[in-house]
């Protein structure tokens, strides 16, 4: 990576970093890192098996299996056995869960929308103009 983009590259992470500091939301329900980025996996991919969860986390089957386990048990996600292999089972976020994982990885919309207020359309533009190609170049990035 060139300098240029290696300095563009850490100063978009300082932003998120600061935005999200800014306009986070409370959280209604406590979670640990992995059960929030498991729910985040599931959200972003749809219905995932253990071994996906187990791989996005970087941990062991069993591991990820308690993981889900909890979050089940909190209402969070639904298991379903697979119909053309009943020994695999499909995790996907119930309602609760994609209302939590949003709650855990969103922004408060109003405290954006209110910082959001002191800037001129012009500026409104370029922001959403700049999110949308960043999201554009993501798109084909994986972990």
């Amino acid at each position: 990576m060139t300098q240029p983009l290696q300095s563009l590259a850490e100063q978009i992470s300082s932003a998120f970093s600061s935005v999200y500091y800014h306009c986070h939301p409370t959280f209604e329900m406590e979670l640990s890192h992995q059960a929030v980025r498991a729910l985040q996996l599931i959200q972003m991919t749809g219905p995932v098996t253990i071994q996906q969860i187990a791989d996005h986390l970087g941990c062991a089957s069993n591991t990820a299996s308690e993981i889900v386990r909890r979050l089940a048990q909190k209402g969070l996600l639904e298991k379903m056995r697979s119909h053309v292999d009943e020994r695999i089972v499909q995790v996907s976020l119930t309602a609760k869960g994609q209302q939590t994982v949003m709650q855990h990885t969103g922004l408060d919309v109003a405290r954006l929308a209110n910082a959001l207020s002191g800037l001129s359309s012009a500026e409104c533009q370029q922001v959403e103009q700049g999110l949308a190609t960043l999201l554009r170049a993501l798109r084909g990035v994986r972990e």
